[in-house]
């Protein structure tokens, strides 16, 4: 399994929930909060491998029958629920519920309840690992919240999200948070070093690595991600725009040009994201301009160069235009939910600026 490794940045708090566990005060249900991209997934995979571990120690040997199973993605006690896994953009009762009727375009996999239906193969327990929590639907939300409810011995619930509002109060009742925050700049650049393939002693690739990290804010799976999608490049045709150097239509048009990788299945999602990333860029340079404005430090902030330029412009010393300019791109940035035309809700939102 890819995603059984060891969570760096998180060992002492996995550690610790080890230790609960052979001491038998380990809940059954945990829920890791935290930022996007920061290892929650991998975090709950490893403490279920290392309580599934034959060596019975606070991490998974690597080597026993057991991590083998769990690293194959094949352990017969170990279920990951991953609606990306599987091409779905939310987790629906189908990944919850045994259903026998189901839409063909539906999750079509095992769920959980015929996971728990089984008796555990190796006699050290079940373990349920659920990425991305808050793509539950409110019905397999419900389902799910009965198995909560009246847990079996030896079952354990991992659920990881960044958005834990997004799950209904009765099941954010029933589990215990483990908060995980964000990497620290060298541990972030060195998981970038070793899961993206970048050169240390390529001083372009350095400098690439160095704004990744500083725009994802610590968590690597953003920043591989915001590579992924030219997110500097976007960024900076974006600073120029906002701080009036270059003109908001010429642009336009280049943030469409930028050769990124923008996953979706049609063209008009791949489109939407493109837009997403775009406008969350130019909110994260509004926001940080605010803070700039008002006295703060640029040198920590996502966009902290163009951020401090925007602050030094006149059109941004005015409220009513800066006013202006935040309420546009918010709006465009929701109105993205209603499936309108993604090029045309940036446009919308770069016709805000100050000619």
């Amino acid at each position: 399994m890819s995603d059984l490794v060891r969570p760096r940045g998180h060992q002492d708090a996995v550690t610790g929930l080890v230790q609960s566990a052979r001491e038998g005060r380990l809940p059954h249900a945990l829920l890791f909060t935290g930022p996007d991209g920061v290892g929650k997934f991998r975090a709950g995979l490893w403490l279920a491998a290392a309580l599934l571990c034959e060596e019975a120690g606070d991490a998974p040997c690597g080597v026993c029958g057991s991590c083998k199973r769990a690293r194959a993605a094949s352990h017969a006690d170990l279920f990951p629920v991953d609606a990306r896994a599987h091409d779905q953009d939310e987790l629906t009762v189908f990944f919850v519920a045994h259903r026998e009727d189901r839409p063909s375009t539906a999750y079509q996999g095992a769920s959980i309840e015929d996971f728990l239906g089984l008796r555990a193969a190796e006699g050290r327990g079940k373990f349920v690992v659920i990425r991305e929590a808050h793509r539950l639907n409110e019905v397999a939300q419900n389902a799910l919240l009965k198995m909560l409810e009246e847990p079996r011995d030896g079952v354990h619930f991992v659920l990881e999200t960044a958005t834990p509002d997004a799950l209904l109060e009765t099941v954010r009742s029933r589990v215990v948070e483990v908060r995980l925050d964000g990497l620290d700049r060298e541990t972030c650049e060195a998981v970038l070093f070793e899961a993206g393939g970048f050169d240390r002693t390529d001083a372009g690739q350095m400098e690439e690595v160095a704004e990744l990290v500083r725009l994802s804010g610590g968590s690597p799976g953003v920043a591989l991600e915001l590579g992924a999608r030219r997110a500097p490049e976007l960024a900076q045709l974006l600073g120029a725009a906002l701080t009036g150097e270059r003109a908001a239509h010429d642009v336009a048009a280049e943030l469409w040009d930028v050769d990124g990788d923008f996953h979706g299945k049609t063209a008009f999602v791949r489109r939407r994201v493109r837009a997403e990333t775009i406008l969350d860029l130019g909110l994260g340079i509004l926001a940080d301009a605010e803070r700039c404005l008002a006295g703060g430090d640029p040198a920590p902030l996502r966009h902290g160069p163009a951020a401090e330029s925007l602050a030094a412009t006149a059109a941004f010393a005015s409220t009513p235009a800066r006013r202006r300019m935040g309420r546009a791109w918010l709006e465009a940035r929701e109105d993205l939910r209603l499936n309108l035309s993604p090029e045309g809700l940036v446009d919308r939102a770069l016709a805000s600026l100050p000619r």
